[in-house]
């Protein structure tokens, strides 16, 4: 209580003898106060300065003192000093276990993203592998969250989930699924989903935005850099498709459902794994590959199976597939592994449309999307695969 009553005392010592923010007197509580000091309150933490709130770097970010009195200044830099050596500065982490709602500038652009981080899961000593999903065109970070299990199995696991959104139409707009269409820059000639406002048509720079937030989750975040993996659905598989390519330095492995790979086949710098999901009556992404209409745009799309064989090949496998399981629900196809154990799987799900295939998904409804079978969890499946396919070396 002596404690907190000095510190009260000599702020209103400060207070009194004048100082201001650009030359103006204020409260501690005035808005343009870049510090507000009657904050901290000692007491509250058993008087123990390792106890207290960590200052961020941000709160003192700004802070221009413009005084003619010569001596205000030095107050205020004494004042600084003193709450330094009592409250040790460190940087405050501001993502916690739970749910985070991300939120910074890229390109021009604000752009945000939900971080889940776990709770009841003890974080391993190597760190915590890090899974990226993407939704597809129309969709969000909520669409994902609600439907494909990714949230549930992290909890369980112990995974750090990140959930990106993309760029609306209309960037002054909320999203929507049927009006304002959120897409990402996936590399195509053009979107069936949002046309000339898509991200790809106002070519957005999306793999350094999803490169930025994950290294802004690294920097508060332990994350094994051996474990970190990206996921998408439809557009969103596009998009994991390219950030894998782009950033085969970060990228463990990939997962992809319903999706295709457009940019220009070469062979990738690092071996990334590569899971693709597929239904064979996926209107969307159709087997045999052709013309798809969607809103009203037309695009003809290569065979289903076309992106992970040239994936193989992008990292070095050689042959055709092999077949490891058929039966009356999936065919899984493989390539490789290889040398560095890399490889490339393929799930055909049989009877299956476009829809994420999850037990929790309600985003896609048959007479949009096609059939929905239950023979198969996606993001199980795919976990299975990350977990067998770490990087070999961070």
């Amino acid at each position: 209580m002596v404690r907190r009553f000095r510190w009260r005392k000599m702020y209103k010592e400060f207070e009194k003898e004048g100082s201001g923010v650009n030359g103006r007197r204020h409260s501690p509580g005035h808005p343009d106060h870049a510090l507000n000091l009657a904050a901290i309150q000692p007491s509250e933490y058993n008087g123990k300065a390792e106890n207290a709130p960590a200052l961020s770097f941000s709160q003192l970010d700004g802070v221009s003192v413009v005084t003619s009195k010569q001596k205000n200044l030095s107050r205020i830099v004494f004042l600084i000093l003193l709450i330094a050596a009592a409250y040790p500065l460190r940087v405050q982490a501001q993502l916690h276990p739970g749910r985070n709602d991300v939120e910074f500038d890229h390109g021009g652009r604000h752009r945000t993203a939900v971080v889940l981080i776990p709770k009841s899961v003890q974080q391993p000593a190597e760190g915590w592998p890090l899974v990226m999903m993407l939704h597809g065109a129309g969709g969000s970070a909520r669409n994902v969250i609600e439907s494909t299990g990714w949230p549930e199995l992290g909890e369980r696991v112990g995974i750090v989930t990140v959930y990106p959104n993309g760029t609306p139409k209309n960037e002054k707009r909320p999203e929507s699924f049927f009006g304002n269409q959120q897409t990402w820059n996936s590399g195509g000639k053009e979107s069936l989903a949002a046309g000339a406002l898509s991200a790809t048509a106002k070519e957005i720079d999306d793999v350094g935005f999803l490169g930025e937030l994950i290294a802004r989750v690294r920097k508060e975040v332990p994350v094994d850099p051996k474990r970190i993996f990206v996921a998408g659905h439809s557009n969103g598989a596009g998009m994991a498709y390219r950030f894998a390519f782009e950033r085969s330095d970060l990228v463990a492995a990939a997962g992809v459902v319903a999706g295709h790979f457009f940019l220009e086949p070469s062979p990738l710098s690092n071996p990334v794994s590569l899971i693709q999901i597929v239904g064979d009556k996926d209107p969307f992404t159709p087997m045999a590959g052709g013309k798809v209409t969607i809103l009203g745009r037309t695009a003809t799309l290569p065979p289903a199976l076309q992106s992970p064989r040239e994936w193989a090949t992008m990292i070095g496998i050689e042959g055709d597939a092999k077949t490891i399981r058929e039966d009356d629900s999936v065919q899984i196809l493989s390539w490789g592994p290889s040398a560095s154990g890399a490889e490339v799987r393929s799930v055909v799900i049989k009877g299956h449309g476009h829809a994420y295939p999850s037990p929790t998904d309600r985003f896609h409804p048959a007479v949009l999307f096609g059939p929905t079978v239950k023979t198969l969890n996606a993001t199980e499946t795919m976990w299975k695969f990350f977990s067998e396919h770490a990087r070999k070396e961070p």
